[in-house]
């Protein structure tokens, strides 16, 4: 896939959000300690900019051809703010991880975002219906959701960042602060095989965008 066909990735420091937002957020649950500055937010975005860089097309082009599909957005705003957890659409992330693993959760949500948003199947398309019959029925909607987004994440630690070391970090962070769901889904893709789940969702796809 050429780079002209991968969407421009725009990190913020949503100041925004945080005040309107993370003001609330820190009154319940940052102990009496005020937020930082403006411009210590500001640092922090920037950090997560030069830490994404020098990754950012491999991971684009790592996912899109692993999912042989193409984002529907050219340009994806990335929201930094504080006493958020990760989510994907919008696509907001919080401020407590260093900007190497920002790089990871940066990419999981990506993978995220163009699984449920890109050009192959409509918008609006349900897709836990298709993956609960690819995985199973007797998973919790977490672990569903997060099978495919854990199997495209292993290509891309091992085939395309060739960086092992990243997929170890990410299932020992999941295991350290009990992130049940996504020990689940890890398990699950060591036990049936992160290719043959590729291969499953690929061949799904190209039947729901007929």
């Amino acid at each position: 896939m050429s780079k002209q066909n991968l969407p421009t990735i725009r990190i913020n420091d949503a100041w925004l959000l945080r005040e309107n937002t993370s003001v609330h957020l820190n009154e319940l649950w940052g102990a009496g300690k005020p937020l930082r500055s403006d411009e210590e937010y500001a640092k922090y975005a920037e950090a997560y900019i030069k830490a994404w860089q020098p990754y950012e097309q491999k991971v684009l082009t790592g996912i899109t051809d692993t999912l042989d599909l193409s984002f529907r957005q050219n340009i994806i705003d990335v929201y930094i703010a504080p006493w958020f957890r990760a989510f994907s659409d919008p696509l907001v992330i919080g401020v407590m991880q260093k900007p190497d693993g920002f790089i990871d959760i940066l990419t999981h949500e990506l993978i995220h975002r163009l699984l449920t948003d890109n050009t192959t199947i409509p918008h609006e398309t349900m897709l836990l219906e298709p993956w609960q019959k690819l995985f199973g029925k007797n998973h919790s909607f977490g672990v569903t959701v997060h099978i495919p987004v854990h199997a495209v994440h292993k290509a891309i630690y091992l085939d395309v960042l060739n960086e092992p070391n990243r997929l170890e970090r990410d299932i020992a962070t999941n295991k350290k602060f009990n992130a049940t769901d996504y020990v689940k889904a890890w398990d699950y893709v060591e036990k049936n095989g992160y290719k043959e789940i590729i291969q499953k969702l690929r061949n799904s796809y190209t039947e729901l965008g007929q």
